[in-house]
């Protein structure tokens, strides 16, 4: 027995030669997509209090009509500036997914707070943190470590709030700053609810076809055969839902109505808070977002709905962790965020944005 279980034992370098290149992955991969761009955008921002045209309008008073032209040129503008990021995200959950142990995840990733830690430095939008969380899930780290994980990035950017405070008045960089650390703490308090009500959620059951316990192919062809997979599986549906809702971003943000006046501003903020959560945008998008449409008008509270909705989710994001989580916690988390954007909104009135 003992020699059988030695024939099927994979071979492959040390465990300090894995730490040690996941560890370099990782700053390397941060430092390209995220770090060095930021290094020289937040003194850009600073000096002229400005993060460019709104993605949601495109310069415009208002987002287009609905038309395949509008939805590809939102594409293109949300992947020109994200491309990075997703590459470095899945390549990353490849990574974890076939070169970290099991038991080095359940160490490390426990916990909401731990999580939450470990997101603020990948600054990473919801879609491009989406494929970790999902290469976590897979090897079983803690459900509620990587649920802060994964909204932890957007919600928890450290360099947004910069943002927010050079572009916006600094009641908006409190307000996006509370509101994203609502959307994790209650996201975290609904994941122990759901782990301590259901304990067979805490493990993922989705099934890794790209790696058997038997199988002692080299670690590079394990690592390509995750990331094409993944790659296959996440891609092209995600593609097609950033074109689809940026064709549709006029019906679902319609800012330049007429009837979003008077007691109809309670209406408009919960459809706004609505739409935030399905459409996908480049990270800090939210705040060049807000500051375009209060330069055209729209009310503080409404354009408060979309401060932490933008960020924290969006439709694809959510598809693309479908089989990570179990279906009724998203739907549950996707709620949280909603509400905590109209308390954003209320939040807005109160202090008299």
């Amino acid at each position: 027995m003992a020699d059988a279980q030695v024939g099927v034992r994979r071979t492959g370098p040390p465990p300090w030669a894995v730490a040690l290149g996941f560890g370099v992955l990782v700053v390397g991969g941060l430092l390209w997509a995220k770090w060095a761009p930021y290094w020289v955008k937040v003194p850009s921002v600073a000096g002229s209090h400005s993060l460019g045209p709104s993605i949601l309008t495109g310069g415009e008073p208002a987002p287009p009509g609905v038309s395949l032209s509008a939805g590809l040129r939102f594409a293109g503008t949300y992947f020109l500036a994200i491309w990075p990021a997703l590459v470095v995200g899945l390549v990353l959950a490849a990574a974890v997914q076939t070169a970290l142990p099991r038991e080095w995840l359940a160490r490390i990733f426990t916990g909401g707070v731990r999580g939450s830690v470990l997101a603020v430095p990948s600054m990473m939008c919801s879609c491009c943190a989406a494929p970790l969380a999902v290469g976590l899930r897979r090897r079983a780290a803690g459900l509620t470590a990587t649920l802060a994980y994964w909204l932890g990035n957007p919600a928890l950017n450290p360099v947004v709030l910069a943002f927010c405070a050079f572009v916006l008045p600094w009641e908006w960089t409190v307000l996006r700053a509370l509101a994203g650390v609502a959307v994790v703490v209650a996201a975290v308090a609904l994941g122990r609810w759901w782990a301590g009500r259901s304990p067979s959620a805490a493990v993922v059951a989705v099934p890794v076809e790209d790696e058997s316990p038997a199988d002692d192919r080299p670690l590079l062809v394990r690592f390509l055969a995750a990331l094409g997979g993944l790659s296959v599986r996440l891609l092209p549906e995600y593609l097609l839902l950033v074109v689809a809702l940026g064709a549709f971003r006029g019906v679902l943000f319609p800012v330049g109505a007429s009837w979003l006046t008077g007691t109809a501003v309670v209406l408009g903020v919960v459809v706004l808070a609505v739409a935030g959560t399905l459409l996908p945008i480049p990270t800090g998008a939210e705040v060049a977002v807000v500051a375009a449409l209060l330069a055209v008008g729209v009310s503080g509270p409404l354009a408060a709905a979309l401060l932490v909705t933008l960020p924290a989710l969006s439709l694809p994001s959510l598809l693309m962790v479908r089989n990570a989580f179990p279906r009724t916690l998203l739907v549950a988390v996707t709620g949280v965020v909603v509400g905590v954007g109209v308390l954003t909104s209320v939040g807005a009135w109160a202090v008299g944005l």
